[in-house]
């Protein structure tokens, strides 16, 4: 094939975008289901006029924005690197790259650093209270009958002086403790002695009696005897009597109560505890309580060998459960065994129940000591009209 023969391929036609469908929205369809374009141009219309009024623009594009940009962006800052070619953060924090974060105690020294700040200033001098003096008509006593000569107005108060701390001693409060001791013991040990000596007599000796103790004479007239007598004696009674007329004045509905006393017994002395009346229920609970000790106790007793054991309390009632096979052999014997070791043990119940029991001279004794004991502490009568 020669050059002049050859000829160009043909160039494929460019094959042109294909269009993008655009789906109606659903409300464009009419009756019939076909595209209605009236009602969709009506709907865009709307939606711009809602933009319009809304205040907001249309998007624009890159392309668009780009070419409307007025200022090109500044270049961001240089990165902070260390000699080994890290991030350096410290330098990069210093720098103002990264932002410092506001914490409580940034904002803590910032306070304190405005607080030196203010105190590093001049202060301004304190200013002093001055005291005017008060004008002539207000101190004249006869033109202000609420003015006292005897109140001065005083200095104008000093400032409040720092007061260093006073602490307490170690020690100082246990050495007080052991002060109130003493004292208290030496009180004590005192009043043994005067009683100790009191009780053998020697008390003319040891001039602790109270005889030696100078008492006051008693007054010339009672306090409240005092008002009826015009010269405070008892000798004023027979020269003067006293007038009936005025004890309207002197004597009044109030009523004096003295002081009580307490009565000249020994305080030493216990008083007496009656028994606790118990009810019939409870006493029965102890009675129970005092006889399961004591039983056992016994038992505890014939267990260690002390006592022997108690033979078995057979009765008509138990007598085969007991014996057993000996009642089988010979059952009337058995029988008339067991009713006179019945027979024992009731006689013995009833001879210890007799022991037991006083004669009428104990009994008329037992009663006599009851009532003189009654006695000593104090006497009930009834008294019936």
């Amino acid at each position: 094939m020669s050059a002049s023969q050859w000829k160009p391929p043909p160039t494929p036609p460019k094959a042109s975008p294909s269009p993008v469908p655009v789906l109606p929205p659903t409300g464009g369809l009419n009756a019939s289901g076909k595209i209605d374009l009236v009602e969709i141009q009506r709907k865009i219309a709307e939606a711009k006029a809602r933009v319009t009024a809304s205040g907001a623009s249309l998007p624009r594009s890159p392309v668009a924005s780009m070419r409307t940009a007025d200022k090109i962006p500044a270049a961001p800052p240089q990165i902070a690197l260390d000699e080994a070619g890290n991030l350096d953060l410290k330098a990069m924090l210093d720098k103002g790259i990264i932002p410092k974060r506001e914490t409580l105690t940034s904002k803590a020294n910032e306070r304190k650093a405005a607080a030196a700040a203010a105190a590093a200033k001049p202060n301004k001098e304190a200013k002093t209270l001055k005291i005017e003096q008060p004008p002539e008509d207000f101190t004249d006593t006869t033109k202000n009958p609420y003015y006292d000569p005897n109140l001065h107005a005083q200095a104008a108060p000093k400032l409040r002086r720092s007061r260093p701390l006073k602490f307490v001693q170690p020690g100082k409060f246990v050495q007080q403790a052991n002060q109130e001791r003493a004292k208290a013991q030496l009180e004590k040990l005192k009043q043994e002695i005067a009683e100790s000596v009191r009780k053998a007599g020697m008390e003319v000796e040891m001039d602790v009696s109270d005889k030696a103790i100078k008492k006051e004479p008693p007054p010339a007239a009672e306090w409240w005897d005092a008002p009826f007598l015009p010269n405070k004696t008892y000798d004023d009674l027979e020269t003067a009597p006293v007038n009936p007329d005025e004890l309207g004045a002197l004597v009044t509905l109030y009523v004096h109560h003295p002081i009580p006393i307490k009565p000249p017994t020994d305080n030493s002395a216990a008083t007496p505890v009656r028994s606790l009346m118990l009810t019939k229920k409870e006493r029965k609970k102890l009675r129970r309580q005092r006889r399961q000790e004591a039983q056992k106790e016994k038992q505890d007793r014939i267990r260690l060998g002390l006592l022997p054991p108690d033979p078995p309390k057979v009765k008509i009632s138990n007598l085969m459960r007991v014996l057993g096979q000996e009642a089988i052999q010979d059952p009337t014997k058995i029988e008339a065994k067991v009713r006179k070791e019945m027979e024992m043990r009731q006689k013995q119940h009833e001879l210890a129940n007799a022991q037991r029991q006083l004669t009428p001279e104990e009994r008329r004794a037992k009663i006599m000591n009851k009532l003189k004991e009654d006695q000593k502490t104090s006497n009930e009568v009834a008294v019936f009209k």
